[in-house]
């Protein structure tokens, strides 16, 4: 049975799709245009419309045309599909009739949404109602009513049962509120997970209420925050509190600040600085950054400044590398906790522009933190420091920001290059962690670089370096030595290549299509002779040499074998 998703990409042209929201220009075979999802002048952005793909190289998105609807429109996967079938006249129905299951978990999130929007009600009736709760917002935390009302702040009465006959009262069953995460049952009761507590409603980007956070209101109830409970329209690992309030600045200001709790968020709103999110009761995780890094990658981490708060920022930043955003880090003065008790403080917003004004490259503000907190003049709290900056820099995927990171660590404490670069290797040793992240980056990265293998079985794919060879007799012979060291190496993507492409993976075609694109953008400016030279030289014979070495060193090679091998070496 033919896909949804494989019928929508084989019956559109996805450069009419994307050319409706992108001004495209030729290039060579491919078309190219400014990112549509970050702030560029120099086009980055690449469509094929041989292969239906494009590739955002400043943002990395990347795929199908289905892919970039819902990455530009900031939809959902249905929605997308559904948009594009509009656009294009296409007739969706009979796979629609044949989506029973998603309808059904459809059904299951859009309840739960009225659920929560009926529970909003809910708890906006009882804030006004409860003079106790509504002085605590006013006069304790000094937020005005323009802020309470634009972020929902409301109270959940101090009764475990008046929620659950309100929503029962609206046709929704126990079992309803407690796979919503609005009630908990015990034995047989069922009661309302939150009592007597301020209510800071979680919205999706979409501006639907998804779940809630709460806050006591009395200090002796415990714990001092609630969070709804995962459930079918709510992943923590995914939301992020704010960004439906955000998004729209995030994109005009080109940053956002990372910040720790809701009343971070709107101790900043305070401020009058719109551009702010922060997680949803969890630790931050690489599915927040993939989501930041949709909307910009100027990203600044701003968490309590206590030893916790440093903490997390480094988990944070560690979890950020990669995924390739590097941020700066505001630091507050070591006098004020949070961004919440400098919003209250007469001049708060001075005092916060100052210090985002001087916030500084994180990696750069960690040392300087650990610096302060160690006796330099000790070796043993020298090499800790240097532990701890190695753990960051081992962190980042990226070849050349390592030197760079590895360069500012040994000017900070004052050391050669190479006596910083060879402490960072025998620490990679030590720490046993090079062979994890070895094998993270075969399996991660797309650059050429990082997995040899995908970039030189991309130039023989679908002949892309025969296009850019006028002279075949210097062709011929290569192919000939490139297919028989193909043929006599271990079974690999090379080998599928030239002999069995049917054998391919799914995965292998997205890799060597992504690769292909990059290389046509690598070499874009530069005619077809000057093409086939810099694809031999820079990805071609580096690694084939290499194949080559382990081939001759296999014992169960024949002696003709090798003495072939050697010959059309070379010819060439």
């Amino acid at each position: 049975m033919v896909k949804i998703a494989d019928y929508i990409v084989d019956n559109v042209d996805i450069v009419d799709v994307i050319s409706r929201r992108v001004d495209l220009k030729r290039a060579w075979s491919n078309f190219s245009g400014l990112s549509p999802f970050q702030n560029e002048k120099t086009p980055s952005f690449m469509v094929s419309p041989q292969k239906q793909i494009f590739k955002d190289f400043s943002s990395g998105v990347w795929w199908n045309v289905i892919t970039f609807v819902m990455e530009y429109e900031k939809i959902d996967f249905m929605d997308a599909v559904r948009l594009i079938a509009e656009e294009q006249r296409l007739d969706i129905s009979e796979f629609l009739k044949n989506a029973d299951k998603s309808r059904e978990f459809a059904d299951e999130k859009e309840k739960v949404k009225r659920m929560h929007k009926l529970t909003q009600s809910f708890f906006v009736d009882n804030l006004k109602k409860n003079d106790k709760a509504m002085n605590y917002l006013l006069e304790d935390r000094k937020l005005d009513k323009k802020i309470i009302s634009q972020f929902g702040i409301w109270y959940a009465p101090d009764s475990h049962y008046d929620l659950i006959q309100n929503l029962k009262s609206k046709w929704f069953n126990e079992q309803d509120l407690v796979q919503s995460s609005l009630a908990k049952k015990w034995q047989t009761d069922y009661f309302g997970f939150f009592r007597n507590r301020i209510t800071f409603p979680i919205f999706d980007t979409r501006n639907n209420i998804v779940g809630f956070s709460a806050r006591v209101l009395d200090p002796k109830d415990q714990p001092k925050y609630l969070n709804s409970s995962e459930h079918a329209a709510f992943e923590k690992s995914k939301i992020l509190y704010g960004l439906n309030f955000a998004r729209s600045e995030v994109k005009v200001h080109d940053m956002l600040i990372l910040v720790e709790w809701q009343m971070d968020v709107i101790a900043l709103a305070r401020l009058w600085l719109p551009i702010w999110v922060a997680t949803c009761g969890t630790a931050v995780t690489e599915q927040h950054m993939k989501l930041i890094k949709r909307y910009t990658e100027n990203v600044y981490i701003l968490f309590d400044n206590d030893e916790a708060g440093k903490n997390a920022t480094i988990r944070a930043l560690k979890i950020a590398y990669k995924q390739d955003i590097f941020p700066k880090m505001i630091v507050l003065p070591d006098d004020i906790k949070d961004v919440d008790d400098m919003a209250n403080m007469e001049n708060g917003l001075d005092l916060f522009k100052d210090c985002l004004s001087k916030s500084k490259d994180a990696f750069v503000q960690i040392y300087d933190l650990f610096a302060q907190k160690y006796d330099m003049s000790s070796p043993i709290d020298k090499q800790k420091l240097f532990n701890n900056m190695f753990s960051l820099i081992l962190s980042v995927d990226n070849y050349t920001i390592q030197e760079h990171y590895k360069q500012v660590l040994s000017d900070k404490v004052w050391l050669p290059y190479e006596v910083v670069s060879m402490q960072f290797a025998k620490y990679i040793k030590w720490d046993g962690k090079f062979e994890v992240r070895k094998n993270q980056n075969k399996k991660d990265s797309k650059s050429w670089q990082a997995d040899p293998e995908i970039a030189l079985s991309a130039i023989f794919y679908d002949n892309i370096l025969e296009k850019y060879i006028e002279n075949k007799d210097l062709w011929f012979p290569f192919l000939s030595f490139v297919e028989n060291v193909a043929k006599n190496s271990q079974e690999n993507l090379l080998k599928k290549v030239f002999e069995s492409k049917e054998s391919l993976l799914e995965e292998d075609i997205k890799n060597l299509d992504e690769m292909q694109l990059w290389w046509e953008k690598e070499l874009s400016w530069l005619n077809n002779e000057e093409r086939r030279l810099a694809s031999i030289k820079r990805i071609v014979w580096p690694f084939l040499k290499q194949i080559l070495k382990q081939i001759l060193k296999d014992p169960g090679l024949s002696a003709d074998a090798k003495k072939n091998l050697l010959d059309y070496m070379k010819n060439i």
